[in-house]
């Protein structure tokens, strides 16, 4: 196999390509050390070798310190993963290695985000999120169904963000009381919910 390039991304970390494919993310003291230059050639034992040693260790011990910060869902730490440079080989190998220490589970992600959220956002805010993070449906509805009671909390929580105090509500004019309606409707909050504490 040839090492067909070597891209910068800044001072210390490089791109490695072998047979044109983004294979390695190694720092220039890694290249060094192991003598890499474009066009040598590379065998699969030495590459394998590399790999193992340096990117894989490096992505899982990066994995294991993103999710000591922050919980991340699957798709959320192999997004992060990516912004970071490592190639697809080991962010799939260091999720395997993480998911199968329990360190990610979508479903305890959901349920733990719902738990959080549920009284400063409304249902479908909290929906949209989980789904952009990539938790599957059957994971949001159990979430949901064990974490949430109702959106009361969260749309008096809104209101109060809003217009400073809940009790300021019947000072508005129509048109302030319109203007907040639409500011919760934009939040998620149903025509109906909004109704039951602002009437236009």
């Amino acid at each position: 196999m040839i090492l067909t390039k070597i891209e910068q991304i800044d001072k210390k970390r490089y791109r490695i390509y072998i047979e044109e494919e983004f294979q390695l993310l190694l720092y220039v003291t890694d290249i060094r050390k192991h003598k890499l230059e474009e066009q040598m050639e590379i065998t699969p034992e030495e590459l394998e070798i590399i790999y193992k040693d340096i990117v894989l260790r490096r992505a899982k011990m990066k994995a294991m310190l993103l999710l000591k910060s922050m919980d991340y869902s699957e798709k959320g730490l192999r997004d992060k993963l990516a912004k970071l440079y490592y190639p697809q080989k080991a962010i799939n190998d260091a999720l395997e290695y993480v998911i199968g220490y329990g360190y990610i589970d979508d479903q305890r992600y959901a349920r733990n985000y719902v738990r959080y959220k549920k009284d400063t956002q409304s249902r479908k805010q909290i929906e949209f999120t989980l789904q952009q993070k990539g938790v599957c449906k059957e994971y949001i509805t159990i979430a949901f169904d064990e974490e949430y009671s109702n959106e009361n909390n969260a749309l008096v929580r809104a209101i109060i963000k809003k217009i400073g105090s809940f009790e300021r509500i019947e000072e508005l004019t129509v048109d302030e009381k319109r203007k907040v309606g639409a500011y919760l409707y934009r939040k998620g909050f149903s025509s109906q919910e909004i109704h039951e504490y602002i009437s236009f």
